[in-house]
């Protein structure tokens, strides 16, 4: 049975990005520069324009947008694989975590749903995929200890002589960017997550909702990986003037890692889109 394309065609992978500075590196390492015409989609140039292995977009920049926008991406491309690449704040404290570390989280905690009452607050739940466990044992955690990702080139635009550490562990993901230290709110986040999270995002859930409720066919079983650069530490007193100087570096570092998972990705997997007799799956 031949896979469904999407409405502009079959991409395997989507490399999602929200910022300007995280999508000027997505598309400068990954050498995504040809716009698809009367799109807003980036792939490289000399790709079949309805069959590339690799495209861009920018997605919104908040759970709400994001997921509105990964829905058009899924049926537009019907991606194998969507890769959310960009910036987070790390959780001061947790592993040694510092700026420019990679955090490629396994379980997301959607920190803005909670009932408020005389109680305390607690948490609501919706339902959502995580990232794709095979993804992580196979292509994103041998890489914590294999550093051959880690270029001469992002070497020498790194903010400190240490080379970044890849960090397999939670994320948080809200609505709001937490850049006050004597904030409550913030305090109670970085107290409830502090153990279990390393980073914190406000787009993460948005895709994690979108590729759960896109399973609605039997030919289509997208996985979905996030990968983030820390660019400051929340808690930190200075993390807000952190932030906007180490948001290209920080941005540059997770597009870096990010290029090389999927290239592993792209090596290893066969292509979904080809008969089994050229090297992909049965039609």
């Amino acid at each position: 049975m031949p896979l469904t394309a999407g409405r502009y065609g079959h991409a395997r992978i989507a490399v999602l990005s929200v910022i300007k500075e995280e999508t000027e590196a997505v598309r400068n390492i990954f050498r995504l520069t040809q716009r698809v015409t009367r799109t807003h989609y980036y792939v490289s140039p000399g790709q079949p324009p309805q069959s590339p292995e690799i495209v861009n977009c920018e997605i919104g920049r908040n759970n709400v947008q994001s997921g509105e926008a990964i829905r058009d991406v899924i049926e537009h491309w019907q991606p194998q694989v969507l890769v959310l690449v960009g910036i987070a704040g790390g959780i001061d404290g947790y592993d040694d975590i510092s700026v420019g570390d990679i955090v490629v989280p396994d379980y997301v905690h959607y920190a803005a749903f909670a009932k408020l009452s005389a109680g305390g607050q607690q948490r609501r739940f919706i339902a959502y995929d995580h990232p794709a466990i095979q993804l992580h044992r196979s292509y994103a955690a041998p890489l914590r200890d294999d550093e051959s990702w880690i270029t001469d080139d992002l070497i020498h635009q790194l903010p400190r002589a240490e080379k970044p550490k890849v960090h397999i562990a939670g994320l948080v993901a809200g609505d709001k960017v937490y850049g006050d230290p004597s904030n409550e709110e913030q305090a109670l986040l970085l107290n409830e997550f502090g153990e279990v999270a390393a980073a914190i995002d406000m787009e993460s859930v948005g895709l994690c909702r979108s590729v759960a409720a896109a399973r609605s066919n039997p030919q289509y079983n997208p996985r979905l990986l996030i990968v983030r650069g820390i660019s400051d530490l929340v808690g930190q007193t200075e993390n807000n003037e952190i932030r906007k100087q180490y948001k290209p570096v920080a941005a540059l570092v997770a597009a870096t890692f990010a290029r090389r998972v999927v290239d592993d990705i792209l090596t290893d997997e066969p292509d979904p889109r080809l008969p089994q007799e050229e090297g992909g799956f049965d039609e």
